[in-house]
């Protein structure tokens, strides 16, 4: 009987402690969330908007000086929220032209603001994070400039080695491909999906003109 006593009264103890541990989990995660930055943490949902965030640093003097105080952990906190998927660009705005600045001293003196194209679920949610960023708790950012966006992203695309965009068509830039060598490509899958007339047409001028 003494030892069924002794048996319960641990479980009862590894119980107590597991319950102990399972609830101290969400502060630990929200300090690890916290210690990363406020881009750190991973989309709940997969249908973010884009944002652009344009600010400004305050006109001060000593800006320039409190912004490298804090420019480190700035960029490993981006770094996070790129990482995250939520930051996808980010850089600082310069008050001169690359040309007029001395290549010995750098564009660091010259930086003026930062600007960031980001994901987030609504204007209100990347307004919180920012205000949480190092630049805004270290006084570089002047919050009253700060400039938040709704981005609205261009349909380009991007021009893939070997081929050029024009309008909807791709044509292949090797303009000595024989019609042969392109069904050879589209029956394994590579190449344009459509072969245009007009595309083969601009193919075989070219091979006129070089030859």
């Amino acid at each position: 009987m003494s030892l069924l006593r002794a048996t319960t009264s641990a479980l009862r103890t590894t119980c107590g402690r597991r319950a102990f541990s399972t609830s101290s989990i969400p502060r630990l995660a929200a300090a690890a969330t916290s210690s990363a930055g406020p881009w750190s943490d991973r989309p709940a949902t997969p249908r973010l908007n884009r944002y652009l965030v344009v600010a400004e640093d305050h006109a001060d003097t000593g800006a320039n000086a409190r912004r490298f105080e804090v420019r480190e952990r700035h960029l490993e906190h981006a770094q996070s929220g790129k990482r995250a998927g939520r930051i996808e660009l980010g850089g600082a705005l310069l008050r001169k032209d690359f040309h007029e600045i001395d290549q010995d001293v750098g564009p660091g003196p010259h930086m003026a603001g930062s600007v960031l194209v980001v994901l987030a679920e609504s204007i209100d949610d990347v307004r919180e994070r920012v205000m949480k960023d190092e630049y805004v708790q270290g006084n570089v950012w002047d919050v009253e400039r700060i400039k938040i966006y709704p981005f609205l992203q261009a349909p380009l695309v991007k021009v893939e080695d070997g081929l050029v965009e024009e309008g909807q068509e791709r044509v292949e830039k090797d303009a000595n491909a024989t019609l042969g060598q392109l069904r050879q490509d589209l029956a394994a899958g590579k190449g344009p999906k459509i072969v245009t007339l007009g595309a083969l047409r601009r193919m075989h001028q070219a091979v006129f003109r070089s030859e």
